[in-house]
This record gives structure tokens, C-alpha cells and sequence, in this order.
């Protein structure tokens, strides 16, 4: 039967009649089936959502008229119950001179900031996403992807920039360029690992900065980022696929990696120590429920549980809004055992939004899983976000 056959005979407000061949109609309701229609696939199954959730806006965009556009926070945990919170403070979700890296510190059993925020910028240039790196000598950096754009409204990237606290966060030095390394020098850094008293980390150079090429890079230091060393290029390593947002974690005697694929695929690799491929699986290919890559993945475990984090589209296409998913996996196998949706189950216009930062949080009667992000909902700027949930839900 082909697609020529059919035909919309009434189109009512909520439901239309669609005319199948040998004279048979079928009344389809309500309008969010629409986008299946005229599709090959239908939509996978929604996956479940936790039963206990709370919700909290951190920091609003409402009320503030300019440098309203507020994304990518990332966290660093700075002391009892508390975090260090950044996040750009913008004009837009890219293409914004002048925006900044705002900081705040954040108390996680109250909900409040407890501390003045602190911003760092560099005049006419962008601070895209601050990523937080704790090494292991207790000294914090936030390292910044830093851009300009054009009149064609690219965004280039002029350096990673780096800042460095050494009193937990209550003041910063400079904002200072990380430089070449190696040859080459980078822009993006995505996450950090330490592994005994060295830390790596996952940073993306581009073809236009020094080095001339773009791919993700894992690199390491061993002296709180005085100098760091190269280790190997894993868009060359993983095949020569080309990818960007990556993310790590120390499993056995090597890492696990995620890395969302330019060719629209959300992929999990399994490597040794010196970060050469052990295994890979393509979580798109093999998961109904994700049909694109993971938005700005993020790897971590507890209770002896392997999950992803980040932004997805469960339907072909991306016929459906974007959903905060949270997905757990086999770390042996790579195959995903479960997937939740954590915000977005209702399928609202969420129009930006879903880069994720979890840590859990012991209460008196439960551990919870707080997850902070940032939404936006039809076209407005978003705001910085706390999900909490029972951590137990997501266990096998």
C-alpha cells in the first residue's frame, strides 16, 4: 500500500479522517500523532519518568531585560552541601559579544546562593561554556570556550581560556590563554577525569586554530594544568568520525567515553589507559527511543550504575521536542538497559536547553539525584535549573 493511496478527507480542530484503500477510513486523534502520519516508522515507546521529582529555577531570566540569556551551567562541588555554579549570562544562545561566565555559589540543602556572583569575560568576545576542573592538589580552574564571531554570524574560537582559583572559588586569577600544546592549540574542554595524581581531559581543537585540524583530543597533566601533554586523537582513533561534545570516565584500567557524532549518532567507546579503542557500540542505531545524538553528553556512576545524561529527540526526524533523557547502560557490553525522561514527557515547546550536571545529595530518609541544567520554553531565554530525584529509581 503506498502513501499515494491515502486521503485526508476532514480536518477538525482536534482529529482528522484519513480515506485508506478498499474504502476504509480511520479517525486518527489527538494532534500530537500528526507527525507519524505520513511516516515510515512509528514513534518508540515512551520511556518511563521517575514518580518523584522536584523542580527548582535557580536563576531566572524573567525580569532582567538585557544579558537575559542564561546557559550551560556546569558545577564543582566546593564543601559540605555546597557547589560552585557557572553558567553564561548572554544575549543568546551563541553569537552574543560581550557575553560572560557567571559564577555563584549554590547551597544544596537550602536552594540558595551564598555568594556574590562573580563574572569573567574579556570585552567583545564570547565566554561560550565554562567547564569546571578540580585537580588533584585541590586547586579549581574553569576553562572557557572562548569566541568571536563575524558578520556572517559564525562562531570562532580564539583559545581556550583558563582561570584559576586557589581558595575554593571565593576569588579567581586571570583569564588567561591555555596556549599551544604540543603543536596545537584547542578551544573546547568538554570533562575531566583524575586517575591517582594525574588528570585527563577531553578538549576539542579546530582546523582554523593552531595545529590545523579539528578533533577531539585526550590530554593530561600531572602539575594542576602548569603544562599539559598530548595523548591521542579520538576523532582519529574512533575511525575518523567526526565528532565534538565527548565525555569521560575512569573504568577498569582505562575510561569510557561518549561522543555525539556530527553525523547525528551517539556513540559509547570502551578504551585502555592510553586511550586506544577496546570497543564501541552506536547507542542511535540500536535504541528506538534515541533517534540523534546525546546534546552535550555527560558520563557518571554511582551505586555501582553506569548512566548518560543530556539532551535527546525520541522521534525520527525530531518531530518531537527535545526531552532531558537519562540513560543507564551495561559499561561491559555498552548496550543501554534503560532509558528515562527526566523533564519534557509532556512534549512542551522546549526551544533550548538540556546540557546536564548531576551530583547526589544525601537527605535524612533518601539519596537524591539532583541534576542541573538549564530550559528554554517557546523561543524565551532560558533559565539555570535543579532536578532532584530519587536516586534509587534508576537502579536496576
Amino acid at each position: 500500500m503506498s502513501r499515494r493511496s491515502h486521503q485526508i478527507l476532514l480536518l477538525l480542530p482536534f482529529s482528522f479522517i484519513l480515506k485508506m484503500p478498499f474504502g476504509k477510513f480511520i479517525w486518527l486523534a489527538p494532534s500530537l500523532t500528526l507527525p507519524y502520519i505520513f511516516s515510515a516508522e512509528p514513534p518508540a515507546p515512551i520511556p518511563p519518568t521517575p514518580s518523584y521529582r522536584i523542580e527548582e529555577t535557580i536563576v531566572s531570566y524573567r525580569g532582567t531585560g538585557t544579558m537575559d540569556y542564561l546557559g550551560f551551567p556546569s558545577i564543582a562541588p566546593s564543601g559540605d552541601n555546597q557547589i560552585l555554579l557557572s553558567y553564561k549570562r548572554g544575549t543568546d544562545h551563541g553569537w552574543d559579544p560581550g557575553a560572560v561566565l557567571e559564577i555563584i555559589r549554590f547551597d544544596l540543602q537550602t536552594g540558595r546562593a551564598i555568594q556574590d556572583p562573580i563574572q569573567l569575560g574579556i570585552p567583545d568576545r564570547i565566554m561560550e561554556m565554562g567547564e569546571w576542573v578540580r585537580f588533584p592538589d585541590g586547586t579549581l580552574g574553569t576553562y572557557i570556550d572562548a569566541q568571536k564571531t563575524n558578520d556572517q554570524r559564525q562562531a570562532i574560537r580564539i583559545g581556550l581560556r583558563g582561570a584559576i582559583s586557589r581558595d575554593n572559588g571565593k576569588s579567581f586569577g586571570p583569564l588567561e590563554r591555555v596556549g599551544i600544546i604540543d603543536g596545537v592549540e584547542y578551544g573546547y574542554l568538554f570533562h575531566s577525569a583524575i586517575v591517582g595524581q594525574r588528570l585527563y581531559a577531553l578538549i576539542m581543537t579546530f582546523e582554523y586554530l593552531a595545529g590545523g585540524r579539528r578533533s577531539v583530543d585526550a590530554l593530561y597533566t600531572d602539575d594542576s594544568g602548569e603544562t599539559w601533554h598530548f595523548i591521542r586523537n579520538l576523532s582519529q582513533e574512533f575511525g575518523d568520525i567526526r565528532i565534538n561534545e565527548s565525555s569521560l570516565i575512569p573504568y577498569e584500567d582505562g575510561f569510557l567515553v561518549a561522543t555525539r557524532g556530527y553525523d547525528n549518532q551517539q556513540r559509547l567507546h570502551q578504551v585502555d589507559r592510553d586511550f586506544k579503542l577496546i570497543k564501541e557500540t552506536n547507542i542511535t542505531e540500536e535504541t528506538p527511543s534515541i533517534r540523534s545524538y546525546i546534546g552535550r553528553p555527560r558520563l557518571f556512576t554511582y551505586d555501582g550504575a553506569y548512566f548518560l545524561s543530556g539532551r535527546n529527540w525520541r522521534a525520527p526526524n525530531r518531530a518531537l521536542p527535545m526531552e532531558l533523557a537519562l540513560i543507564r547502560f551495561d559499561p561491559k557490553t555498552l548496550k543501554v538497559e534503560r532509558h528515562f525522561v527526566l523533564d519534557n514527557e509532556e512534549q512542551g515547546k522546549v526551544t533550548d536547553g538540556y546540557y546536564t550536571c548531576p551530583i547526589l545529595v544525601d537527605t535524612d530518609n533518601r539519596k537524591l539525584l539532583n541534576i542541573f541544567t538549564y530550559k528554554g520554553l517557546f523561543g524565551n531565554s532560558p533559565d539555570i535549573l535543579r532536578l532532584q530525584f530519587d536516586s534509587a529509581e534508576f537502579l536496576p
